[in-house]
């Protein structure tokens, strides 16, 4: 993936966030879009160049969802346990360039990645910015609507960007 493809998505998805997802709540949790490009970041990239987006896209969100540093901090450590997951999913050798994507990695083993990164990025968001399981079953609601919001827009994302 080219840097500027790269960038464009970057872009889109954070638009898309700062536009319209950060204003839409469903029982307390929203669709995160910016997820579509921390998830489909390039397998081939170092780590730290994958760390170190995933700290600016999620430091932008920040400036404008007036949450500071709670995005940065979970998008860091999605971005951290990525490639670890992707793995468990996968054989190394199955993707060493590329992104991993609905087309490359087949709708299943897709599916799954997915639907972990999502988990684990809400579950570590909802967490953080409660800091407490004092209200459980609202903290639980945020957890369950984001996952499925987010999980269905990435993956609508993907499946309709059909590039292999």
């Amino acid at each position: 993936m080219s840097f500027l493809i790269a960038a464009f998505w970057i872009f889109l998805s954070l638009t898309v966030q700062i536009l319209l997802c950060n204003h839409m709540t469903v029982g307390g949790g929203m669709a995160l879009a910016y997820l579509y490009m921390v998830t489909r970041t390039p397998v081939e990239w170092n780590r730290s160049s994958q760390i170190l987006l995933g700290f600016i896209v999620g430091f932008i969100v920040d400036m404008f969802s007036n949450t500071p540093g709670l995005h940065a901090l979970t998008c860091v450590t999605t971005m951290w346990l990525r490639l670890p997951l992707l793995h468990v999913f996968i054989v190394a050798d199955d993707i060493k360039n590329g992104c991993p994507t609905y087309h490359r990695l087949g709708s299943s083993v897709y599916t799954r990645f997915l639907g972990f990164v999502v988990l684990i990025h809400c579950v570590l968001l909802y967490s953080f910015e409660s800091f407490t399981l004092f209200n459980f079953f609202n903290l639980l609601s945020k957890i369950v609507m984001s996952v499925v919001m987010t999980f269905l827009l990435v993956w609508a994302a993907d499946v309709a960007n059909n590039t292999k």
